[in-house]
């Protein structure tokens, strides 16, 4: 589902505000949870925003032994995000697919984050410092 991810040296996880591009430029948000891929659209009808989200590797946490799993992120592609504005304060959601067999294998994990090219290949993401936004 990817328990973390590194930009530019600085470490995200889930409860921490995360930079991203949208369609209306750098957006901030906390990553609070995933999205699936194949209900993208009813996110969609529910309001929710596509995103890039740059990273530089990700990784995956180990269902067998709970240890996380890094891997690169290929150069030119970016993890599918999700802007939800569906509570009071918007969060990021990060959009995630069924593993192959090999990536099953490889993370032990049955989710892998959607990583594909951006949408929004204009927009400069500073990584700066994060803030624990969940405690």
């Amino acid at each position: 589902m990817c328990a973390a991810y590194e930009y530019k040296g600085v470490g995200f996880r889930p409860g921490r505000e995360v930079p991203a591009a949208g369609p209306q430029g750098l957006c901030r948000a906390p990553w609070a949870g995933f999205a699936r891929s194949e209900i993208l659209d009813w996110w969609r009808s529910k309001g929710g925003l596509l995103l890039d989200i740059p990273a530089t590797r990700f990784a995956e946490r180990s269902e067998r032994s709970g240890k996380l799993i890094w891997d690169d992120v290929p150069e030119g592609l970016v993890i599918r995000g999700l802007l939800d504005h569906q509570t009071r304060l918007p969060l990021i959601k990060v959009v995630t697919r069924a593993s192959t067999p090999a990536e099953m294998e490889q993370f032990q994990h049955p989710r892998m984050p959607l990583l594909e090219g951006p949408l929004f290949p204009g927009v400069e993401i500073p990584a700066g410092p994060q803030d624990d936004l969940f405690g």
